[in-house]
């Protein structure tokens, strides 16, 4: 529906978004309304000084929508003053509140505006929503029969007082913004702002209109992921915003009635908080409690006296400030539990004094001696002298750890002893299940890639993908990491998302690609005499990803045997198609037993082996690939870039991308292998338009490679720095350079 504002040029509806560090679900929010059928309304977002590059998002969606608006806070305020900075700069007929990272279905601003049509511009209405959480349950509000039974009329909250005793929440209603103007309504600072604010609108609303329909995708994060699922000392906000609740009340008799109903409900809600232990620190809990009994005192209604209920008996309990009790109630509810003898063993075993200068690193569980965590131990010799870096290696490929770098084989009696000791974790792996993280150690996850193909907790939508995912046991091991390592800004949003848990994102860049930056001319050269090239030679690095799925496929481009491995070329026409002085360098994936096929001449290397991936990159004048994410290294390098996208829509289908590469391409896209070697042999592969489309594939991914990565990353994590040395700006970095000039 395009646009139909009124005789004032107003929209319908105007729709605040506050976000403070919302990135992660930000793009998935604005989305969800400008992809709405009814297209009269206006977005409001308002940065509330974020420091996660979410005023950035929010500019972007500006840019590129004229019905976007972006209001920037000079410092954090919260939620409450936040919306109201939104809600001055309203021009809609109605005005919403959305969280950053909820949803709007779809049609949900259509059946909106039918309804307010419908029920002769009510001064607010109700609709529905359902939980949406991590692992991709969709839970329905409990009391959503409560819009079936309304009718179509309007009523007010006297008439209808079940719909007080929904979640006090601001985003589940629309509000006739002259009302809201007529009577001055705004937020309160503080946690629980919203209490206050749904009081007072429901109890003055005239006429009231519901719409039963599920309108809101609510995000139910897990535990940890709320602000309100923090111990903090925030939380004894609830009782100033529940004065104010009660203060309003007490200010008008004709609210007198509604002295009992909101009594019970802020009791209920305090309770609530005390029974969630994420909620309250420990020593914080009997203050909080007397507190409680503090407020109760104080609204208490005349002749007052708490129901023959279980809830009831916990109202009492905080009317007659007997903690003693609700406490020993507490400790009977929960269940003993003795630790198998194992397991006490295993914590005798860890108690002792962990070693402040001891790390373990570790890369490809357990198999080689490679990636961010190589380029960090190297850095940290440098910078942390003192500090004893550990790897750990499986019996089986202990010959690839260099001479010189102490190292345990993993499982054995000393590598028992390195993890019970150790203050340090590096890897680019999850670490084995049985691994139990004691308090006071630090995980850094280093990542291995930039992530194109879907990861985490978005691999339950791919069951071919997902075939051996727990997970339970992912987040056991996420929950471990105190930092994870990002590229650039595109993967922080993602991990952060697909990886729903507390740790602080390391916006330092790969460490394994410093190289990338810092290579001379010289260093090249050496790096491709090494594999028996010279200047004169065109190397083509070929480096596919793996498939999930391994059985053949019918393709546009004819019977694809997906065999796992990715090759999808001839390798001895792919060295013909690079000319008589082309070379290729194969690497299959990590995670695959075997390298490439069995070599047809002296001028294809297997390189699947190869312990620097950096080195390959270095010798390459030219790579191709298909949706791996070594193609987001090798843009670093600002040299060509071919993808060979030739099962595309069966790789979609088993493992998932989070954008299409092919739409969005590093280099020239190829639909067949024929296509590619004709590219490959008329140079069409560094024309100007594959070059145009790098340049902008690199503005987006290459946000952080500047050559320092590997130094802020042992800044921030060993020596507790926080003033990290700049990110380059990507016009001002000198890439290792190519003998080829490309």
């Amino acid at each position: 529906m395009a646009p139909s504002t009124d005789s004032t040029g107003a929209p319908r509806f105007s729709i605040v978004v506050p976000c403070r560090n919302g990135r992660a679900w930000l793009r998935s929010c604005l989305d969800s309304l400008l992809s709405q059928s009814f297209a009269d309304f206006e977005i409001v977002g308002v940065d509330d000084a974020g420091t996660d590059g979410s005023a950035r998002i929010l500019a972007e969606y500006a840019e590129a929508d004229p019905r976007v608006r972006v209001i920037g806070l000079a410092e954090t305020v919260g939620p409450g003053p936040a919306r109201n900075a939104g809600l001055r700069e309203c021009r809609g007929e109605y005005v919403l509140f959305l969280d950053a990272d909820d949803l709007y279905l779809p049609g949900s601003l259509a059946a909106l505006a039918a309804r307010i049509d419908a029920t002769g511009r009510p001064d607010l209405v109700l609709f529905d929503y359902e939980r949406i959480f991590w692992d991709g349950r969709v839970v329905r509000n409990q009391q959503h029969d409560a819009f079936a039974r309304d009718g179509e009329g309007v009523f007010t909250a006297a008439e209808r007082p079940v719909f007080l005793t929904f979640l006090e929440v601001v985003w589940n209603k629309a509000y006739r913004r002259d009302f809201l103007a007529l009577h001055g309504f705004a937020f309160t600072s503080g946690y629980y702002e919203d209490a206050p604010w749904t009081y007072s609108t429901m109890l003055t609303a005239g006429r009231i209109a519901t719409l039963d329909r599920v309108v809101v995708h609510h995000r139910q994060h897990r535990t940890g992921g709320s602000r309100y699922a923090t111990p903090t000392r925030r939380q004894f906000d609830i009782f100033d915003q529940y004065d104010r609740v009660h203060a309003f009340i007490a200010s008008d008799p004709e609210l007198a009635g509604w002295r009992r109903f909101a009594f019970d409900r802020s009791l209920d809600h305090v309770l609530a908080v005390l029974a969630k232990p994420e909620r309250l620190a420990p020593e914080d809990r009997a203050e909080f409690f007397h507190a409680a009994h503090a407020f109760a005192k104080r609204w208490k209604p005349k002749g007052y006296a708490a129901d023959r209920t279980s809830r009831g008996f916990k109202r009492w309990m905080l009317i007659h400030d007997d903690y003693a009790t609700y406490s020993t109630l507490k400790l009977s509810s929960k269940v003993l539990h003795v630790p198998s003898p194992r397991k006490a063993v295993d914590r005798l075993l860890h108690r002792g004094d962990l070693d402040p200068n001891l790390a373990v690193f570790a890369a490809y569980w357990f198999q080689q001696y490679a990636c961010n965590p190589r380029a960090i131990y190297e850095k940290a010799a440098e910078l942390v002298p003192q500090l004893r870096g550990v790897w750990v290696i499986d019996a089986d490929h202990v010959a690839a750890i260099p001479e010189g770098v102490e190292f345990v084989v993993a499982g054995s009696p000393a590598y028992d002893k390195l993890v019970r000791k150790a203050t340090y974790f590096v890897s680019n792996m999850n670490l084995p299940k049985e691994l139990e993280k004691r308090d006071g150690q630090i995980h850094l996850q280093t990542q291995h890639g930039t992530p194109l193909k879907t990861m985490g907790t978005d691999l339950r939508h791919y069951p071919v993908a997902a075939k051996d995912l727990d997970l339970d046991e992912l987040m056991r091991q996420v929950d471990r990491w105190d930092f994870n390592l990002s590229a650039n800004r595109y993967s922080s949003e993602i991990w952060e998302r697909t990886y729903p848990s507390y740790f602080e994102e390391l916006e330092t860049g790969f460490p394994r690609n410093d190289r990338l930056l810092t290579a001379t001319a010289d260093d090249v050269r050496a790096i491709r005499a090494g594999f028996g090239f010279d200047d004169s030679h065109l190397v083509v690095l070929y480096a596919p990803t793996w498939r999930d799925a391994k059985d053949a496929v019918r393709t546009p481009a004819g019977l694809i045997d997906l065999g796992g491995d990715g090759i999808h070329l001839d390798l001895d026409r792919l060295a013909a198609a690079a000319g008589d002085h082309g070379r290729v360098l194969v690497r299959t994936h990590y995670s695959l037993a075997a390298g490439a096929p069995e070599h047809r001449s002296d001028r294809v290397v297997d390189v699947s082996e190869h312990p620097r991936v950096d080195d390959l990159m270095l010798a390459a004048d030219v790579l191709i690939s298909d949706y791996s994410s070594i193609t987001f290294d090798f843009a670093n390098l600002d040299r060509p870039i071919m993808l060979l996208a030739d099962d595309k829509g069966f790789y979609d289908t088993t493992r998932g991308t989070y954008f299409d590469i092919t739409e969005f391409p590093p280099g020239l896209v190829a639909r067949s292998p024929e296509e590619l070697l004709t590219a490959l042999q008329t140079g069409r592969f560094a024309a100007a338009e594959a070059a145009k489309h790098r340049q902008l594939f690199r503005e987006r991914f290459c946000d952080f490679d500047d050559g320092r990565a590997a130094e802020r990353v042992v800044r921030r994590v060993f020596l507790g720095e926080t003033d990290l040395p700049p990110v380059v700006p990507l016009a001002d970095r000198r890439p290792a350079p190519s003998p080829h000039g490309l």
